[in-house]
């Protein structure tokens, strides 16, 4: 009986702390266009945010539009998180039109773009195509680098904290807290990285996806498809031709692309094909399992 009135007045208390605390606050409402962008958004805001992610596993993030169901969801949206993908800038104006109070905060604002590697031989010839938007000629995958993800992670947490400055200390913890994650990664890859011979360095993709990596620790992409186009013949023999050169045995491809050209290639040179995904949900896993098969293939 004592055992029972003890806890009975435990609870009480317990309850009366929470009534008096009062409820948990609602989630702030934060859209973002691709999963690692959203891995970022969670480390920091916690259960104080609520996330809908745009592109879908499995989607292409290059071809993608938004659905009216998602045009919906993104009307109840305070902020929306870009990575400044080309659907993301194309679609801003109709999602500040669903939404015109949407906040639209460009995580990848103050980092260096790197130039799109290769490709542009196969359309110097046609004089009648429109100037390219330079942003589309940049790389847009800022987030497979541990350094840009800092960046990203800064932008994220100081946005949060104007949207919702009652919590700012929670944000500029958990952003400590992820700035940490982010170095054990970064430090891990260097390791995993460090010791290959200079001539073994470079690696072959279907999609150009993994230059900041590369540019990181040392590495060189080199890209089968550019700007969503297969190469032209010419292309494709030069960089057969390239491949055995550098005994190239691996070529990488994302789920989200066709794998028919990359199996044609690494059928003329005896070599893999093996599948690394850049818009994984669980960043941190996903760059340390991406860093392993890299390196067993460079070796």
């Amino acid at each position: 009986m004592r055992k029972l009135l003890v806890l009975l007045c435990v609870f009480i208390a317990g309850f009366a702390a929470s009534a008096k605390a009062g409820p948990m606050p609602k989630p702030m409402q934060v859209a973002v266009g691709v999963a690692p962008v959203e891995y970022f958004a969670r480390k920091i805001g916690g259960q104080l945010i609520q996330t809908v992610v745009l592109v879908p596993a499995g989607a292409d993030a290059h071809t993608y539009e938004p659905k009216p169901s998602q045009m919906r969801e993104l009307s109840r949206a305070g902020l929306y998180l870009s990575a400044g993908l080309e659907f993301e800038t194309a679609w801003e104006p109709r999602l500040k039109a669903a939404n015109p109070g949407l906040l639209v905060v460009r995580t990848d604002q103050g980092l260096a773009r790197m130039p799109m590697p290769g490709g542009h031989d196969d359309h110097h010839d046609d004089r009648h195509k429109a100037a390219r938007d330079h942003e589309a000629e940049m790389d847009p995958h800022v987030w497979v680098s541990a350094a840009n993800v800092r960046h990203m992670a800064a932008r994220i947490a100081e946005a949060f904290a104007k949207a919702d400055p009652t919590h700012a200390k929670v944000y500029t913890a958990n952003l400590a807290a992820f700035q940490k994650e982010i170095d054990a990664v970064d430090a891990e890859l260097r390791s995993a990285f460090a010791g290959i011979p200079a001539d073994k360095r470079g690696f072959l993709v279907f999609h150009p996806a993994w230059g900041y990596l590369a540019r990181d620790y040392g590495l060189t992409q080199a890209a089968i498809e550019f700007e969503g186009k297969e190469p032209s013949p010419r292309r494709l023999g030069a960089l057969i031709a390239q491949a055995k050169t550098t005994g190239v045995k691996v070529i990488f491809v994302q789920p989200q692309m066709s794998r028919r050209t990359a199996e044609s290639i690494a059928q003329a040179l005896g070599a893999r094909v093996l599948v690394v995904d850049p818009l994984a949900a669980d960043w941190a896993a996903n760059l340390r399992a991406v860093a392993g098969v890299f390196r067993s293939a460079l070796r």
